[in-house]
Order: structure tokens, then sequence, then C-alpha cells
């Protein structure tokens, strides 16, 4: 389902001739749906720290961009695919595979791009048969390569919609689509329909919970209840209802969301989101993602508080002229002597789902470059919001560098839900001028200097990484920076991908492990350990 995909998977596979700035730039676009089983790589470097033995790096990504006669055009749209990478005795063992959703299986039978929700409509065009004018939204629309969660030892893949398909943790093969036998519950509000959800479930160690939300639309009124519920072992097939259920007069649009002992935060863009009318066959998703005229400070733009507990749901609006565009969140927390809560987000100068997300425009250099001088640029910014539990307005501040684009955003999750010092991220525009020029950067927040000056950063020219993900050292007296970033990354001269390690307080590399076969435009990265059964002896040697 191409919903919340705008902005983390690409579509459409004809290759662009670029620039040497830019080598190999155009393989993150194009097919790269190969298949295979622990194809293990010798790693070469320095000795990797011994708790990442047995640990898997997950990661999903665009596998195939057209079938039959057609092909995708949109962000978000193409078949989906998740690779795994194992750390072992000395070498890292990957494992590809091509996400066999009911939309792709679908789609081989029929031997072309099949029926579902898209962001845009695939070239040439589909058309539903006159018998069934509702097979778009009446598809399987499971093609959800966003994220992925364990849960119940099943891996749990997910994009912003209410579907969530189940995969084996060892092949990565899809097992069906999660059914919950809730009862007693009210997940689904009397006159709605559940339509949204978020790619980005939050942990509540408070509640030993995995955290996450329904959002119920009235299709005729627009009007919407968010209800947000926990998923644990405790109880497998079925889901918890936490807090209140916090009605919106529009359909709200959360990618993301923050999570607190006691509270979630939900921030609240000023944008509608509602399903294309599906008798319009040339509506796209794209154009269901609107902007809200504001005259004056609404609900429609801020955040709502909702305690875990079900106390009030607290409401903070923001100014008019600071609308609240986002994508991800790094992390939120409490801090009770100011009586407020702190939720750390990457945020756009505009609405970001609502701009032309066709990949020929990042196909094409001077396109997507130019957009780092337009009027409204394409930086994103992290930014760090004070939310007052009590009177008082909102207060932001900027975390990040000003002057380049800042996403996939991950931070010690050990720290999850409490203050934090650290997070490291992807950074575009690095050279201020391409974005092409990607690192991986951390920011440190804390010491009272800035955190601009104090940037750390890894980057090798025409070297394209995913998104990082933060593996601490347990020790228990180990500093919040003590650890190893992993990530996998395409190297545009051979356009093969690589398994990269580097030391998290440096920043300095450790291992590289390759070359595999190239995995395009990624998703969201997790980290398992012990995912797949050992197959070697306890000792590294890099």
């Amino acid at each position: 389902m191409a919903i919340g995909r705008a902005l983390l998977a690409i579509g459409l596979c004809t290759p662009v001739a670029l620039s040497n700035e830019d080598v190999g730039y155009h393989r993150l676009f194009e097919t790269a749906n190969e298949e295979f089983d622990n194809l293990c790589v010798p790693s070469k470097g320095k000795v990797v720290p011994k708790y990442l033995q047995g640990g898997s790096f997950v990661i999903g990504s665009v596998g195939q961009q057209e079938m039959g006669d057609r092909h995708f055009v949109g962000f978000g749209d193409a078949f989906g695919k998740y690779t795994r990478f194992t750390v072992e005795d000395g070498q890292v063992c990957a494992t590809y595979r091509m996400l066999r959703t009911g939309f792709y299986n679908n789609s081989v039978k029929a031997g072309t791009i099949d029926s579902g929700v898209l962001f845009y409509e695939t070239e040439p065009a589909r058309q539903c048969p006159r018998l069934n004018p509702l097979c778009d939204i009446l598809a399987p629309n499971d093609n959800t390569f966003v994220n992925t969660f364990m849960h119940d030892g099943q891996l749990l893949s997910l994009t912003d919609s209410p579907i969530m398909i189940t995969m084996d943790p060892v092949s990565l093969n899809v097992t069906g689509t999660i059914k919950w036998k809730d009862s007693g519950i009210e997940l689904v509000t009397q006159g709605k329909f559940p339509v949204s959800g978020s790619a980005h479930p939050e942990w509540n160690k408070k509640y030993n919970e995995v955290i996450e939300f329904v959002g119920n639309e009235n299709f005729l009124t627009g009007e919407t209840d968010v209800v947000i519920y926990g998923m644990s072992k405790d109880h497998k097939e079925s889901r918890k209802k936490y807090g209140a259920t916090v009605p919106m007069k529009s359909s709200p649009y959360m990618h993301s969301y923050g999570v607190t002992d006691n509270y979630t935060i939900l921030p609240r863009m000023p944008v509608v989101f509602s399903m294309p009318n599906p008798f319009n066959k040339g509506a796209s998703m794209a154009s269901s993602f609107k902007d809200i005229s504001l005259t004056e400070p609404s609900e429609e733009n801020g955040f709502f508080v909702v305690p875990m507990d079900g106390g009030d749901v607290i409401k903070k609006f923001l100014p008019v002229e600071e609308k609240l565009y986002y994508t991800h969140t790094i992390n939120s927390f409490e801090v009770p002597e100011k009586n407020e809560v702190v939720i750390d987000l990457t945020t756009f100068g505009s609405n970001p789902f609502s701009s032309d997300l066709k990949t020929k425009d990042y196909l094409n250099k001077s396109m997507r470059d130019s957009c780092y001088n337009d009027d409204v640029p394409c930086i994103i910014l992290a930014k760090r919001f004070h939310i007052p539990l009590g009177d008082g307005d909102v207060r932001s501040e900027l975390i990040s560098d000003p002057t380049t684009r800042l996403d996939f955003t991950k931070m010690n999750y050990k720290y999850h839900g409490e203050k934090h010092c650290f997070y490291w991220g992807v950074e575009w525009f690095g050279d201020k001028k391409s974005m092409a020029f990607m690192s991986i950067v951390k920011y440190d927040l804390c010491g009272g200097h800035d955190v601009v000056a104090t940037k750390r950063s890894w980057h090798k020219d025409n070297w394209y990484p995913s998104e990082p993900h933060m593996i601490n050292n347990p020790d228990k007296d180990a500093a919040e920076d003590d650890g190893v970033i992993a990530f996998i990354a395409l190297e545009g001269a051979s356009e093969q991908t690589y398994f990269i390690t580097v030391n998290a307080s440096t920043m300095e590399e450790i291992s590289t492990s390759g070359p595999y076969p190239p995995v395009a435009f990624t998703t969201h990265a997790e980290w398992f350990e012990n995912m797949v059964p050992p197959r070697f002896s306890d000792t590294i040697v890099v």
C-alpha cells in the first residue's frame, strides 16, 4: 500500500546519465530483485565488539519497479523487498527476499501490475473492470515494506495503515496478515472505519508494550477517532487499549509519534488525509494530502498529549505561522520539574506529501539539486518541541545543521522515552550543493555547546548510505554513545552494496563487509539480537 511511503521508497527503473559527481546514484532507483539465502562475505577492518555476534540488521527497500507492460511512477509504489545482514564469525551473511504479498502474487498471476491503491497511477494506467469499480480499494494493499518489529516470534512488516503482514524471521518469507482477536475494547469506533496507522510503533517501558494507533474515519464527515493500543507477549492475539479515544475534526496523517512512560504524543500536521474517490480512476493517493488553511491557532496544527492511564487529553496549538510539517520522531521524554513533555521531530518547511514525488524528478540531477535553493528548500531540520502539560505555549528549538537535509534518525534505544544526549541520522547536501552528497552524522545535544560545531560524520564520495541503527554496548555502566552504528551503503562506482559498522562515539569506521548485490533505495532499519540460529563459534575475528 502506498500510504506513508511518499518519502521512504522510490519507483521507476529508467536509468539517467549522471555526472561524475554522483557516480552510481541512479542505481538506488532501479530494480534490484535478486534473492538468495546466507551469502557470507568476510569482514575487513578492526575487531567488531562481541555483542554484535549473532545480531541481524534488517531493512526494507524498493525491489522491483515494473512487471509486464507497466512500471511504477511514484515513490513507495514499487514491489517491496527485505534484506537481512547477520554478523557471524569473521563474516556477515546476507539474505535477500522479495516481499511476496497478495499484491505481488496477484500481479505475477496477472502478468502485470495488478489492482491496489498507489501513490501515483502506473504507466500505462490500469483500469478496474466495470463490474468491479472498487478493485483498487478491495485489493490486498499489503505492500508494507516500511518498517519491522518482532511479535510472538514473527517479524511484522507495516506501513501507515492498519495492515500488518507476518514474516518468518529466518527465511523472510511472507506467512500471512496478522488477524487480531480483539474483544471488549473500542478499537473501531461506531460508524467509522479504520483507515490509518503508523509505520513507527513505539516502545513503552512502564507498561512493557509496543504502542500503536488506529485512525477510524467517518467517510461522510471526515471526522476521525484515534485509538491508541498496545501489543505484547502477555496478550499475543489481541490488542489492549490505552488512554482516551482522541476525536479529531478531520482525518490526520501521523507517520510517527512519541511515547513516554505516561503519555503518547500525537503531532498533528495541518493536513487532511482522505482516501481518493475510488470511482475516479485518475485520482492519485498523492492528491489525498491536502493542506488546511489556517487563520488562527487550531487543533489541526499542534499536539495531542494522551495520558496512558485514561486522563484528559491535553491539546496544544502552534501559531499559524509555525506549521507542523514532519516525518520522523527521534525521541520523546518527560521533564517533571518543568511539568512538560519533549518530542524531537524531523521537520519540513512545507507539506512533504503534497509535492511532486515522482521518481523521474529524483533521477534528474539538476532538478533534485535545485531544490536546495528554492524559496521553500528541500532541507529537513530536526527540532525539539517543549510541550507544557499545564498552562503555557509550546516552545521549539533547532537541534540540527540548518544548511543540510537530515532524516532517518536513530538514537540509543536504551534511552528511549528518557532524556537523551545523542542521535544519529542520514544527511544530504553535505557539500551544500548536491543531494547525493550523503553522510551518516552524529549530533550531541548536551554540554551547552554548538550542536553544529560538534557534529561528527562518516562520509565517502559516491557512497550512498541507508538509515543507520545504533547498537548500544550492553554493559551497565556504558556511556550513551558507547556502541556501534550499523548501516548498508551502495558504492556508486561498483554499484554494489556493503555492510558497514562505525564507532558510535568517534564515527570512525570499524569494519566493512561486501560486496553484495545492490540494494536499491531503502526504508527503515532495525537490529535484532539472535534472530537466526547461530552457525559458527562465539569468537569474532574481523
